[in-house]
């Protein structure tokens, strides 16, 4: 039989303290996974931010470079300041007077490209990726709309400039990717604090959480952070009562003709006042790598994979550009599906990594279902012919989360490697009862003896293998399917009988 394993028993009159468990239990529900709920809570008892992990959950390169942009209010795409600096440096700080002025737009941009353009050979002639760390979700995203304008400009070397930063956006949503590292999406997998997670999406209050100031009340000081702004646009009153005389008085200050000394003044003002408010953001990034990077975060050895990935992808980027290859703006369909593809292997091969290789994930798994713990019951020796045996094993699981299906095939998450198929799953009383056959492994379930725990989840990652597959894709895709095409195939008879079971017809063929 095919089970998915839950509890659906009506909940009877509890206590409060029970209540107050299924409330928490409830609540976990809707904002994720249980774990996440608890640590939450607890950091709001405390007033403080908890850490979730024990492991670090991403690469930190030393040679990082923090990217910190402002645009103007209003412009979306427009680059009103910028500060760069290597991870541990001081920044480098430029500003466009005006960005809504083309060619003092592009020279903002252009003092920009030597610094990138560099980082990027550097990287390459080491044989490793850039990593470009930036303060929120929301500057992540002006990083990646700025390079997609930036491609398109009739400007070569402001087109250069797109196309070394589409590499750190077109990966922002890959899994696994350490190219482009927001901030607080760091620090969120990492900690966990009392406020809703959106709000985590601000810096300032983030690390408020992770560091409160002593003998202050934590959401005084949350509200204080908040007054600064940590994303890529500037307060609206600091616009009104700073930032718009200050442009005024320079553009008719060269409008007018006045002297360089005088133009250079409102310049040198306008840079002032927004420096006040970019290096207070590229800091608190600079710091948020900084507690990433502390001691206390012990090795994960499923990042040593994801950084040769990343490293991999790099070279081929490069290698691209070095060739000619345009980005394009808009992806062809099989380029589309290609893509696709590549972005649900790198799912599926992040989740198998983060299982084998990082506690609070495995256990995280075991809550949720995606990781079978189950103790071994019995194991029996079938010959099937002369030197030719199976392994039938059965298990039990105290589990009521698990998600199985007979034919689903689950491999061991330790040494040595070894995998199953299930040919049943029944639920016994408070025990979950599998029965499979040895697939891969055998000389090892010779050794097995009952009683001995085992973890089960997905197979191994496999990031090489995501290339054999595409190649495999475009061998297919070489002639345009018909469901992208503009004429429709001749329609086909169907022979065979129509099942009286669809669901019965398709539940077979698993």
């Amino acid at each position: 039989m095919d089970l998915d394993v839950r509890r659906t028993t009506a909940p009877k009159r509890r206590s409060l303290k029970k209540c107050a468990r299924l409330t928490s239990f409830l609540i976990g529900l809707q904002m994720g996974d249980l774990v996440n709920v608890v640590a939450r809570l607890r950091a709001l008892q405390h007033g403080e931010a908890v850490p979730v992990v024990s492991q670090r959950q991403l690469v930190i390169q030393p040679h990082a470079r923090v990217l910190t942009l402002l645009a103007m209010a209003g412009e979306d795409t427009s680059v009103h300041a910028v500060a760069l600096g290597r991870f541990g440096d001081a920044p480098l700080i430029n500003i466009c007077p005006d960005p809504r002025r083309r060619d003092d737009q592009n020279d903002l941009l252009r003092w920009l490209l030597p610094y990138i353009e560099a980082y990027y050979a550097e990287c390459r002639a080491s044989g490793t990726f850039p990593q470009i760390w930036v303060s929120s979700a929301g500057a992540l995203g002006h990083l990646d709309t700025l390079a997609d304008r930036l491609r398109f400009t009739d400007e070569p070397d402001i087109q250069r400039l797109g196309n070394l930063l589409t590499y750190a956006g077109e990966r922002s949503p890959i899994a696994g990717q350490q190219a482009l590292i927001s901030a607080t999406a760091a620090l969120r997998a990492h900690y966990a604090t009392g406020q809703q997670e959106s709000e985590d999406e601000h810096l300032g209050a983030l690390l408020t959480w992770i560091e409160p100031p002593p003998g202050r009340d934590i959401f005084a000081s949350v509200a204080m952070a908040e007054e600064h702004p940590m994303g890529v646009k500037t307060d609206p009153r600091f616009d009104r009562n700073v930032l718009q005389p200050a442009i005024a008085n320079f553009h008719e200050a060269r409008d007018t003709g006045q002297p360089d000394a005088v133009i250079g003044l409102y310049r040198t003002r306008i840079q002032q006042s927004l420096e006040s408010v970019i290096r207070p953001i590229y800091a608190a990034t600079q710091r948020a790598i900084a507690l990433l990077n502390e001691t206390r975060w012990r090795p994960n050895a499923g990042m040593v994979e994801l950084e040769a990935e990343e490293a991999r992808v790099f070279q081929r980027f490069m290698i691209d550009r070095d060739g000619g290859f345009n980005l394009p703006y808009h992806d062809r369909p099989k380029a589309s599906a290609m893509k696709i593809v590549a972005r649900e292997k790198a799912v599926a091969n992040v989740e198998a990594g983060m299982l084998r290789n990082d506690h609070a994930a495995r256990e995280k798994g075991v809550v949720n279902g995606t990781v079978l713990r189950a103790q071994l019951v019995d194991i029996v020796e079938e010959r099937v012919r002369p030197r030719v045996f199976e392994y039938h094993i059965e298990l039990s699981s105290h589990q009521d989360s698990l998600h199985l299906r007979r034919g689903d095939v689950l491999w061991t998450l330790e040494d040595p490697a070894q995998s199953f198929r299930i040919n049943d799953v029944q639920r016994r009383g408070p025990l979950t009862w599998i029965s499979g056959t040895i697939l891969h492994g055998k000389n090892a379930a010779k050794r097995m003896v009952a009683g001995v725990t085992l973890e089960f989840g997905p197979k191994a990652p496999n990031w090489e293998g995501i290339g054999n597959e595409l190649g495999q894709m475009s061998v297919r895709l070489a002639n345009e399917p018909w469901t992208h095409g503009d004429t429709l195939p001749a329609a086909t008879p169907v022979i065979r009988p129509r099942p009286a079971s669809l669901l019965a017809a398709v539940e077979q063929l698993t």
